[in-house]
């Protein structure tokens, strides 16, 4: 059977969430381009729009510094159109610093074209990626 948008996008979620939680740079380097768009939507710690991999980077930076212990668990894929997934991401951590435990669904959205993302966006709640991811299909 031959492999469908959908399969190659579920793929490469997974490959781009595990080349980070493995520091696999090279990975993220060749799937984030110049032009790709990394959002933090109000709501959430690191609100903002950053672009390319090192924007990736500052992004992830922010995030990671919040946070003495942090754990994800992926839910199942919400397709939107051909190249937009949607994923619940259930993160569990304590603050660094203040302490202050987590323990919420984010919606994580990305845009694939030509195998890299174009757009990876974080919001506070799955019904806003979904709405986000369902304007940008629309586009």
């Amino acid at each position: 059977m031959a492999e469908t948008n959908v399969d190659r996008n579920h793929e490469l979620v997974l490959k781009m969430l595990g080349a980070y939680m493995t520091g696999d740079e090279a990975t993220l380097r060749s799937m984030i381009g110049p032009e790709s768009e990394v959002h933090g939507d109000p709501g959430i710690l690191n609100t903002g729009t950053y672009f390319g991999y090192t924007g990736f980077r500052q992004w992830v930076q922010q995030w990671e510094e919040a946070w003495d212990e942090i754990n994800y668990e992926l839910g199942e894929m919400i397709d939107v159109g051909d190249s937009i997934v949607v994923t619940p991401v259930h993160v569990v951590g304590r603050g660094a610093g203040s302490g202050l435990e987590i323990d919420s669904v984010f919606g994580w959205l990305y845009e694939f074209r030509d195998g890299r993302a174009v757009r990876f966006h974080v919001y506070a709640t799955v019904e806003s990626a979904i709405e986000s991811a369902e304007k940008l299909a629309d586009e």
